[in-house]
């Protein structure tokens, strides 16, 4: 049964660019000037948001263990309540903690929308891992997606026992069918610093951070925010796509001699 909270808001300023803007799938073109004929890549750019769950969603025994992994130095009272307090806050960031709450969807090319939250976690990576399997993406896009946004959909998926029939590689030193930009990025310097908004500061690309930040996700989702929160996530995949548009034809194979 459809979730009536699923995707965006009609009166959203994301739908309303998302409905001027049409979705195309992969198509062959005409050759460049050197007479070879290229694929016309249907690239969708994938990002997440995530919180943390409540103490008490946890299960006991797991919680215990996180607990007692913060007292092995023996701390006093304040220090381990500052400590738990830490951990807590950071909970959203690990897939055994945390838990998606929207999920967005760039296409690189036309910059059409596409994004899925819902009550139920499960009914959101539901409905992600169906339209993925309807639109066979020739290529996904994302920024540290292999280390952060797909483990964490295929760990929450298999946690509610999902089984998508097609699933987004995560091979390392790869950019087909995953283009991940901030490996590319990084090349050997696997502890190259800078996020997102650093390397769009670098290529002269407007900052998708200018009225929310990843920090600020869990309080805004508290207040009910989820309207604004699609919209960051998308803001994060038009940018992630300006990048990918910058580096893509270095790491293109059709793009050789």
């Amino acid at each position: 049964m459809a979730c009536p909270e699923r995707g965006i808001s009609e009166h959203s300023p994301c739908a309303r660019r998302a409905r001027n803007q049409k979705v195309g799938r992969a198509t062959r073109r005409a050759g460049d000037s050197r007479g070879k004929a290229r694929l016309n890549i249907m690239a969708w750019v994938l990002d997440i948001e995530t919180v943390g769950q409540g103490v008490e969603e946890l299960p006991e025994r797991a919680l215990a263990y996180l607990y007692r992994s913060l007292a092995r130095d023996g701390p006093d009272p304040e220090e381990l309540e500052r400590r738990k307090f830490d951990l807590i806050d950071r909970f959203g960031l690990d897939p055994t903690t945390g838990r998606i709450i929207v999920i967005g969807l760039v296409e690189s090319e036309s910059g059409a929308e596409k994004s899925f939250h819902a009550s139920s976690e499960k009914e959101l990576l539901t409905a992600f891992w169906d339209w993925l399997d309807t639109e066979r993406p020739s290529l996904v896009v994302t920024f540290n997606g292999k280390r952060f946004d797909v483990p964490y959909l295929n760990l929450r998926s298999a946690v509610h026992r999902l089984e998508p029939r097609v699933v987004i590689p995560m091979e390392r030193s790869s950019t087909s069918p995953h283009f991940d930009v901030r490996e590319v990025l990084e090349g050997n310097e696997r502890h190259r610093r800078g996020g997102l908004d650093y390397f769009c500061a670098i290529f002269g690309i407007d900052s998708p951070k200018s009225e929310l930040d990843g920090s600020l996700v869990a309080a805004a989702y508290a207040e009910g925010k989820i309207e604004e929160i699609t919209c960051y996530c998308l803001a994060d995949c038009h940018a992630t796509a300006a990048l990918y548009r910058h580096l893509r034809r270095f790491w293109d194979p059709s793009s050789m001699l």
